[in-house]
């Protein structure tokens, strides 16, 4: 595989198909509609079908994988309930597991105890569950994110008061999702996004998944960007230390001599980073995205990479 893109935001059931088949690129990751309210009766199946029917740049047909939050609760999925309090910088919310806000500042996404069955519930084991209708759907695999969620406060602190690891408790949940999905397709896939840092202090993290991901090798934006605003990509990651492009490079090659799949998402709009961002993860072995961070739409086909 060599090629890879991303679009969570503006699917519609008219042009997207089209678009995603289109597009020159040899997996697709792109968000379940129907895990979302008032979104039920979205032609998901059919969308994903016509990508895995179209060609990929390398392979004769294309990847058609689901994004889902493993370690958040969003409250724009169906298993948010009208009588849950989201959670707010000053106190949890209501059920329990619901921890704090995003650090980051995505609005409507907040930690979770991902370890409590009752998160786990909301994820898989029931037809309206994300991961079965992202299974129902015919999806190829999920896009795991916040993965790296073992490492949030409030999460560290709800896990200590429960007496586990959360970053133990991270690799569990992802090995019973990859479980539980080939109980029904031997093939598919899981995919952790910002994953390095999990399975440098859990190795066996790489015999959960089938390949990680990582944002911000070389460029990051800001979460509260829109497309064209300047701050949606093109924020150098640091010149030294481990989350530089050298040392968050070498981490990931580092995952890469052991056969594991690695995917970068970087974030810029100028055609001299995206060019740099694409050699610098192909340099390390990985296969490149550059996008935007608000990832509505697909980006535009990359400069050549001199």
């Amino acid at each position: 595989m060599q090629s890879w893109s991303i679009q969570l935001q503006g699917l519609d059931p008219v042009s997207s198909p089209t678009t995603l088949a289109r597009t020159d690129v040899d997996m697709l990751v792109i968000e379940p509609m129907r895990s979302q309210p008032g979104e039920t009766d979205f032609p998901m199946r059919d969308v994903v079908r016509r990508v895995q029917k179209s060609a990929g740049s390398s392979l004769p047909a294309k990847r058609c994988v689901a994004y889902l939050n493993v370690g958040q609760a969003e409250d724009y999925r169906r298993y948010w309930r009208s009588d849950w309090r989201a959670p707010t910088a000053a106190a949890a919310g209501e059920p329990a597991f619901l921890l704090g806000l995003d650090p980051d500042g995505w609005q409507g996404n907040y930690p979770v105890a991902y370890w409590r069955p009752e998160w786990r519930r909301c994820l898989y084991g029931d037809d309206d569950a994300p991961l079965d209708q992202i299974l129902a759907d015919g999806f190829d695999g999920i896009y795991c994110d916040w993965v790296l969620g073992f490492a949030d406060p409030h999460v560290q602190a709800a896990a200590a008061a429960d007496g586990v690891d959360p970053a133990a408790e991270m690799v569990r949940l992802l090995a019973d999702l990859r479980r539980y999905a080939r109980e029904r397709y031997p093939l598919f896939v899981v995919i952790a996004q910002n994953g390095v840092e999990l399975a440098e202090r859990c190795p066996e993290l790489l015999h959960a998944v089938d390949a990680l991901a990582q944002e911000d090798l070389s460029f990051r934006g800001l979460a509260s960007a829109g497309w064209n605003d300047p701050g949606a990509g093109d924020i150098a990651a640091p010149p030294a230390g481990d989350w530089s492009t050298a040392g968050l490079g070498a981490r990931l090659a580092a995952v890469r001599r052991q056969g594991v799949p690695v995917f970068t998402l970087d974030y810029a709009l100028v055609d001299e980073h995206i060019a740099q961002a694409i050699a610098a993860s192909r340099g390390f072995g990985c296969v490149p995205c550059v996008s935007r961070t608000p990832l509505d739409r697909l980006p535009p086909a990359a400069p050549p990479v001199r």
